[in-house]
């Protein structure tokens, strides 16, 4: 099991270990090196002063469909990301592992001055001077103050999903050999999920859960991915602040992406437009197929125990039980 602490080597075991691809296949090498020398030809704007215009964040609980809705407005040529996600921009100075293994919230008096520098300098050179950014990252629910104290002019997309759905995916995820998110020191207890891996986000209190059961587990990171993105939400000039309904967005995808185009102020292309219209059919980053209502099939005994947890955070919502 890696461990870490807090010298130079430990921290090139956290940058590491924060990219998605464990294993990249030549294909992804070969993005990857494309995409570096894309960043090369930013450097000289960056030299000059140059800074993010009103970069567009993604945040949800994981499980959410941020994924989906990540996919089909990529798709614009106005837009720039990271490829996969930018947690090794995120975390390389912010891993639990270097903050004693606490949560994943982060407030804007985290933020350092070399910090800040990193984090903007790696998103400005993906974008450049003339692309937006748009980025996707589940934990930045519980971060929102701290990412906004970096880019005063975001832009937010918080999408909401019905709390028992979304909990359902969560517990199939954690059964998966999938979505290894943390190595934790002490291995944890969790019936039914790998003891060596946490998955998904750090909640305040998580080591209290650390022996399960899952389904509280995945309740808690639904809570509180969503209770600390609304309370974020107050701080928000309500112009940069966009909620989005999972069940809206798979219902009606064409209408939907266009509707949030046009509040983006990006144009309505015709590969966004025909990204949307085939979503029903392309599947993206699921465990088993989208199906409202899934959990009275999967997962019934288990959804059933926790809805007391997540039924402040669903009337929140909007999300009647």
């Amino acid at each position: 099991m890696t461990s870490f602490s807090g010298d130079s080597g430990s921290r090139r075991a956290v940058r590491k270990s924060l990219r998605t691809d464990f294993h990249p296949s030549f294909k992804l090498r070969a993005i990857r090196a494309a995409f570096r020398a894309r960043q090369a030809t930013h450097v000289p704007a960056y030299v000059l002063g140059g800074r993010l215009d009103r970069p567009i964040f993604i945040i949800g609980a994981p499980r959410s469909g941020t994924s989906l809705l990540y996919a089909l407005l990529r798709s614009s040529s106005r837009l720039a990301h990271w490829p996969g996600e930018a947690h090794e921009v995120w975390e390389a100075d912010y891993h639990p592992a270097l903050r004693g293994w606490s949560s994943n919230v982060l407030g804007p008096d985290d933020l350092t001055p070399s910090a800040a520098t990193r984090i903007r300098r790696r998103f400005f050179l993906t974008a450049g001077g003339r692309a937006r950014l748009i980025d996707k990252t589940p934990r930045n629910s519980l971060r929102v103050g701290f990412v906004d104290a970096l880019f005063p002019d975001a832009h937010y997309l918080f999408l909401k999903r019905d709390g028992r759905d979304n909990v359902n995916s969560l517990i199939n995820a954690w059964r998966t050999p999938r979505y290894r998110t943390y190595r934790l020191p002490t291995p944890h207890l969790i019936p039914g999920a790998d003891p060596a891996w946490w998955k998904f986000v750090l909640y305040p209190g998580w080591e209290q859960d650390a022996s399960g059961p899952l389904e509280l587990v995945s309740a808690k990171q639904w809570t509180a991915s969503n209770d600390r993105a609304l309370e974020s939400s107050k701080a928000i000039e309500p112009e940069r602040w966009t909620s989005v309904r999972y069940e809206d967005l798979v219902a009606g995808p064409v209408a939907c992406v266009e509707a949030l185009a046009a509040r983006l102020e990006l144009p309505f292309e015709e590969e966004m437009k025909r990204r949307a219209a085939s979503a029903s059919t392309t599947l993206i980053n699921t465990v088993t197929p989208p199906e409202r209502g899934k959990w009275k099939r999967e997962n019934p005994d288990e959804i059933g125990r926790i809805l007391s947890v997540i039924e402040p955070t669903m009337r929140a919502l909007g999300y009647d039980q």
